[in-house]
């Protein structure tokens, strides 16, 4: 009877998915590979990788605090497959000016690290995968505050590394054109433009999350939120002011000031971390707003390196 017993759970464990030969043929995460796999991908030819920085900050009642990072690794995935020889590095959770935290904040869970120290951790990271053996490093960002340090980041390690034929980019579209491309689509499909933690992220979210409230709590369909202060005719006018060379006024360097105006008309804030409107948010919409991210940041990608690499490149 034991030895009965024992055959029968041997039989089991050897037919559990623990036991299962891994297919590593088409897994980008760096973080999910061995280090002999991943030296084997680099001498197959998948010497390009993305060094991307999330974030972490309150975005309103209704989204996580992991937001920026959860978006950021599921496009940069989704990035990677497309061009193909393509990794994934760790993606940086920590970025500069989260929203909501400062000195006895009451809107908690907020990560943030100074400006200056940012930029050390970006020239580290691209300096570990040159280490590494990448030739091909991309780093780009969904967070607002860190842009400019990543960009100083890239120029210098570029011009250090480029004896050696490594190549560093910046890569803004994933970010800035992204943003102003999903605020046209808000505008041309008539729904709310702007905010945070408003429409594009609440609707992207809801895209990637793997089952219902994982990401996106249900409330974000009836949510009290801080408006923007702008109506859709003063964005645009915004926008064409800006597309024409004029900056416009009111728009933040990060998530937070996105679109928000000085109408002194606008209904009294709403201190919870959200501005602008998620309650429309859908799958659907979310699917759009990734795609934009995605095929920006791809053709931006091909088109760097065209120009670093020749015309050769992808």
């Amino acid at each position: 009877m034991k030895r009965t017993i024992a055959l029968i759970a041997l039989a089991a464990l050897s037919a559990s998915p623990a036991f299962a030969q891994i297919d590593i043929t088409n897994i980008v995460d760096m973080e999910l590979l061995t280090h002999t796999e991943l030296s084997q991908k680099i001498k197959d030819g998948w010497t390009s990788v993305f060094l991307v920085t999330g974030g972490t900050e309150e975005r309103g009642p209704h989204d996580v605090l992991g937001g920026h990072t959860i978006m950021t690794h599921h496009r940069a995935v989704e990035i990677a497959k497309r061009l193909g020889n393509t990794l994934v590095a760790p993606v940086l959770p920590i970025a500069v000016q989260a929203t909501g935290l400062r000195e006895d904040t009451t809107q908690p869970g907020g990560v943030q690290m100074p400006a200056d120290v940012f930029k050390s951790v970006q020239l580290a990271m691209i300096e570990s995968m040159a280490m590494n053996g990448f030739k091909d490093i991309f780093v780009m960002g969904d967070h607002g505050g860190g842009q400019n340090e990543m960009k100083q980041a890239v120029q210098e390690e570029d011009a250090k590394l480029s004896a050696k034929g490594v190549h560093v980019y910046y890569i803004a579209d994933f970010y800035q054109k992204t943003h102003d491309d999903v605020d046209l689509y808000m505008y041309e499909h008539k729904l709310p433009i702007g905010g945070h933690g408003a429409m594009m992220e609440t609707s992207e979210m809801l895209y990637w999350q793997p089952a219902e409230g994982v990401y996106v709590r249900p409330t974000y369909k009836t949510v009290a939120f801080d408006p923007t202060g702008q109506t859709p005719e003063q964005w645009k006018a915004a926008r064409d002011a800006r597309m024409a060379g004029q900056p416009p006024a009111g728009r933040g360097a990060g998530g937070g000031g996105r679109g928000r105006g000085q109408d002194p008309n606008a209904p009294p804030r709403v201190n919870n971390g959200l501005t602008g409107d998620p309650r429309p948010s859908t799958k659907a919409i979310g699917k759009d707003v990734a795609e934009f991210g995605i095929n920006n940041t791809v053709t931006e990608i091909k088109k760097q390196m065209s120009e670093k690499r020749g015309s050769s490149s992808r």
